[in-house]
Formats: C-alpha cells, structure tokens, sequence
C-alpha cells in the first residue's frame, strides 16, 4: 500500500507540474501576440490619432466664427488621420511644448509649420518637407531706414522663444550684430508690439508674415529670404511606421492635386 500512495503523490505531482508549465507557457505566448500589434494597430485600438500644434495662421488657427481650429496643416493632418482609418484629436499647446509631447506619447504626431532643422533631428524622426520657407525681416510699413539685417545696428528684434526666429537673431548676435532680442511666447505678439513702435523690427517666417499682411498692412517684409528651410512633420524617434504612413499620404496628395489645392486654398487666398 505504501508504493501505492507515493505512486499516487508522483503522479499528483507531476500533473501539477505538467499544469504549471501549461500555464507558464501561455504567458508568453500572450505577450508574443502583444508585441505583434503594429504602431498602426495602436493608434487604430486608441482609436484616435493625436496632433499635437500650435497657433499659427494660416498653418494652424482658431475660427473666428466657431472658434474651430483650422489650417493648411490641420487639413493635412485630417488626411493623415483619414488614411489610417480613425478621427483626429487636435491638441493645441505652446511650440516649445510641442517636442516634448512626442517624447512623452502624449502626441501621435507634431504638424505646427515646424523648420526641420539637424538640432531637432536629433530628438525626433521627421517625414518628407511638405513645404519650402524661410525667415525674412519685418519692419512698419514707413520704415524707409531698415532695408536687410545689415541695418539692423542698436535695434530691437522680436523673436519667437524656441523658435527659429529665435535661434536665428542669437546667430546674428554671436557674429557680430548689435541687436536687442526680445522673445515672445507668441508670433502675433511680437508683431503687435512692432505695430505699435514698441519693437524696430521682427523676423518671422515668410508665409505666416505674408498671411499677416493680408490684414495688417502697417507692417512689411523688407528684402529677400535670409535663410532657407523645410516645414516638416515630426514623430517620437524610431516610429518609422506612421513616418510611412505620413509620407504615403503626403505622396498621395501631390500626385492627386490636394497639395496644390490646399496651398491655394491657405497660403495665396487673398494675395
């Protein structure tokens, strides 16, 4: 009897461990089946996809009627959303909170007229440039004094923080230009304050200055381009996969007219 009862505890025993392992073996192969939903499939199960900008017409811009945002980039951004399948949340925040948002997965993607520059190469992957610009000096519309940037001598410029316009008024300063910065959180802010003498001059970039024009016609670009750069959409580092998906659609609405479309519809309407 007694082999009896330790024939009965092995063989208990092993049922046991035949069982255990069973189950471990499910775990992994539940988290293989994880690790298999694509970054597309994630945004697809969130149901959403998430645009991350800022406020800056004619890119991206609140509706004076229904307070709306709307824009040539939200457009843009609308099409994205419509190619992978799910609607589109607008998250709108301050341009020097608009990299990090990416970093933190608090954002799919950033569509924010943003300059494609080797710095933010660094921290984020962007897709093809959707649209060539450039920085160019704005002065009031009498101003017959300020011609280029060489001109610029004791004046005071307005600039965009963490923006371009910013980094390249600090260029200017560590070359040699006697020029006063003074940073803004917003664009329209500083050229306000240009509008009412409070600034000599501003540097913006060339189609949101044009865009301004169109309604504030006291101000002026004065001289050609001074730098020379791509707009471009940027994705958390190594997202390659809605890189693909964004380049595809940008693709698409080359080949199909809606680039063009679109660039009349925000950027010449009006001119």
């Amino acid at each position: 009897m007694n082999w009896l009862r330790k024939l009965s505890l092995v063989t208990l025993t092993l049922l046991v461990l035949a069982f255990l392992a069973a189950g471990c073996g499910q775990a992994p192969a539940a988290n293989q089946a994880e690790k298999k939903l694509t970054r597309i499939d994630e945004i697809k199960k969130n149901g959403k996809l998430v645009l991350a900008t800022g406020n800056y017409r004619p890119f991206e811009y609140h509706d004076e009627k229904t307070n709306k945002i709307i824009g040539y980039d939200i457009d843009v951004a609308e099409a994205i959303a419509k190619k992978i399948g799910v609607p589109l949340e607008i998250r709108e925040m301050q341009f020097t909170s608009l990299i990090p948002s990416l970093q933190n997965s608090q954002a799919d993607l950033v569509i924010a007229a943003m300059y494609i520059t080797d710095q933010r190469k660094e921290v984020v992957d962007f897709a093809d440039p959707y649209m060539d610009t450039g920085m160019v000096l704005v002065v009031r519309s009498e101003n017959t004094d300020i011609k280029s940037t060489k001109d610029l001598n004791g004046k005071v410029v307005g600039v965009k923080t963490g923006a371009t316009s910013e980094k390249v008024a600090n260029e200017m300063k560590e070359k040699g230009a006697n020029i006063t910065i003074k940073s803004y959180k917003e664009t329209v802010d500083y050229l306000m304050d240009l509008e009412n003498g409070r600034l000599d001059a501003a540097i913006n970039d060339l189609l949101n200055q044009l865009e301004y024009n169109k309604v504030h016609p006291t101000v002026k670009v004065v001289g050609d381009p001074f730098t020379k750069s791509s707009l471009g959409i940027a994705v958390k580092k190594g997202d390659k996969e809605l890189i693909d998906i964004v380049n595809s659609t940008l693709k698409e609405m080359k080949q199909n007219g809606e680039a063009d479309k679109l660039f009349k519809k925000w950027i010449t309407a009006g001119k």
